[in-house]
């Protein structure tokens, strides 16, 4: 194997896991922007349906993520990392945002009922994205992490 075919080797990176971080950072992005720009958003008081539309987005973003997933597990080529690493940028955001809750008196007056069940829903569905990634790479593809070099 020449060093060419090794580099065009891990040059190839399965589209799944490419729309799999796009959509990660997606929900990172907008969950964290309507979230921290529009803090006292609520929907208005006759629409009952409104108050589960963040969930059913969760949902939708577990089951595409999932989707991705397992069409990358199924490859017999390499996986990266990458894909990974960016999975648990919703929870980082979220946490990020759940401290400024916490601290910020006046980020905490601000928040509205309907933004905490939002905030909730970016977490726990970013949180499953990530251990199904990790899951998923470890368990269905056998990949492992070493420290070290061999002892053999």
């Amino acid at each position: 194997m020449s060093f060419e075919d090794d580099r065009r080797r891990r040059a190839s990176t399965n589209p799944e896991e490419w729309f799999s971080i796009l959509l990660a950072l997606f929900a990172t992005i907008g969950g964290a922007f309507f979230i921290g720009y529009y803090p006292d958003y609520k929907p208005s008081e006759t629409g009952g349906v409104a108050w589960a539309v963040p969930v059913w987005i969760g949902f939708f973003y577990l089951i595409i993520q999932m989707m991705f997933l397992l069409f990358s597990a199924s490859q017999i080529r390499a996986l990266g990392v990458l894909d990974s690493v960016l999975a648990i940028a919703p929870v980082v955001a979220g946490l990020v945002i759940l401290v400024q809750i916490i601290i910020s008196p006046t980020f905490n007056q601000q928040i509205s009922a309907y933004q905490l069940n939002s905030l909730a829903v970016l977490i726990v569905a970013g949180a499953s994205e990530f251990l199904l990634t990790i899951w998923i790479r470890f368990v269905l593809n056998r990949r492992t992490v070493a420290f070290g070099g061999s002892e053999m």
